[in-house]
């Protein structure tokens, strides 16, 4: 027999979010007894301490007692109990014409990828709502990221999860009713702001009025809308397969009470004709380019010079350069010394060039002009 690896803990949460009772005599005896919501005189009862031999036969009694008063398979009700003080992000990539129960290797980690860019871009428009971040790299993101968790995916399609436990950052305060208020912990705002967020994109897209949904992000104190959250969902999409998915949000059952969720609805569907709307729509985010004089680093692309009549070439190269952690491609002409120099840096296949000159503002490919110096970096 399998050994079940959920604590007595999280099996009494579960249990209480569900509206078992805790029969509080009981506790004293070292048991967790709970009577079911029926008052049918169903009982779960195991001990406290799952380190006692005793527990792994109580505990799985409660878990296949669960499992048919709710009518789910075991392995769903374990998987429940796993999350019951976590928030959950699922990612779904299905099919309508197919079945969809795996990812190539590439695809699952550009998909992870994303996925820590809509996490982290959420976590940053937490602590500083704007409506572009230079930086993914704020602590409180950073440390947002670090506490999620990468679940088990599901079966019937392929499916990503990820959670992050409630971390309560202050203690609950009782209210003049006796009840207890509890402030939002930072994972769970930033959940919201992907799921609220996520949410406005699609109508927007859905509406075709990215003008508004601009205004509205632009005149607010707080904006939920990045072009990094917005980004990072274009960047979910799986271009191989042109398959659409969907987000699905599960709060946590624990914290149901206590933490009101969102009224956005809990599952958005993303078909792919959205992926070009999305894609339109991020760049109303985005700050728009300024001239800048500086001496960037970067790579050449590619070679599109023409021959000199002493047989050297000169003319069009094609640069990706590194500017504040992103890729910006930029056209130059360069001489033909310096065509040499970017021609030896190509052949090296990813060999750093250094170069000082005005980058004019642009959206796909920028121009490079007033070139100073060209110069290949030495490994």
């Amino acid at each position: 027999m399998n050994k079940i690896d959920v604590t007595a803990y999280e099996i009494r949460e579960y249990a209480i979010s569900l509206g078992w009772q805790l029969v509080k005599e009981a506790l004293a005896d070292g048991l967790f007894v709970l009577n079911s919501p029926n008052q049918d005189y169903t009982q779960l009862i195991f001990p406290k301490d799952d380190y006692l031999k005793e527990y792994q036969d109580m505990g799985r009694i409660s878990l296949e007692r669960l499992s048919e008063y709710y009518k789910k398979p075991l392995h769903i009700i374990e998987e429940d109990i796993r999350e019951v003080n976590d928030d959950v992000i699922s990612l779904r990539y299905y099919s309508t014409d197919k079945i969809v129960n795996s990812l190539s290797f590439q695809e699952a980690l550009e998909s992870m990828e994303a996925t820590k860019q809509m996490i982290l871009a959420a976590g940053s428009s937490v602590v500083n709502p704007v409506l572009y971040h230079k930086r993914l790299a704020r602590v409180e993101a950073v440390d947002l990221l670090k506490r999620t968790r990468f679940r088990h995916t599901e079966e019937g399609s392929f499916v990503l999860k990820i959670s992050c436990p409630i971390h309560l950052e202050a203690p609950p305060t009782p209210d003049l009713l006796g009840s207890e208020e509890v402030s939002k912990p930072i994972s769970r705002k930033a959940f919201e702001i992907i799921n609220n967020g996520a949410y406005k994109l699609l109508s927007s897209v859905e509406e075709n009025n990215f003008s508004q949904l601009l205004e509205e992000q632009t005149s607010s104190e707080r904006p939920i809308i990045s072009y990094n959250l917005c980004d990072s969902l274009v960047n979910l999409y799986d271009d191989d397969r042109e398959l659409p998915f969907e987000l699905r949000f599960n709060w946590s059952r624990a914290y149901l009470t206590k933490l009101p969720v969102s009224k956005t609805p809990s599952v958005l569907k993303f078909p792919y004709s959205s992926k070009s709307k999305l894609d339109e729509l991020k760049n109303y985010f985005k700050p728009k380019s300024k001239e800048t004089t500086d001496t960037f680093f970067g790579t050449v692309e590619s070679l599109n010079g023409n021959e000199e009549p002493n047989g050297k070439r000169s003319g069009e190269v094609i640069l990706s350069l590194i500017i504040e952690g992103e890729i910006v491609n930029a056209r130059v002409n360069l001489n033909a010394d310096w065509y040499e120099k970017a021609y030896k840096a190509h052949g090296q296949g990813g060999g750093l060039v250094k170069i000082k000159g005005r980058l004019q503002p642009g959206k796909r490919i920028r121009t490079l002009d007033d070139v100073i110096s060209f110069e290949q970096v030495s490994k």
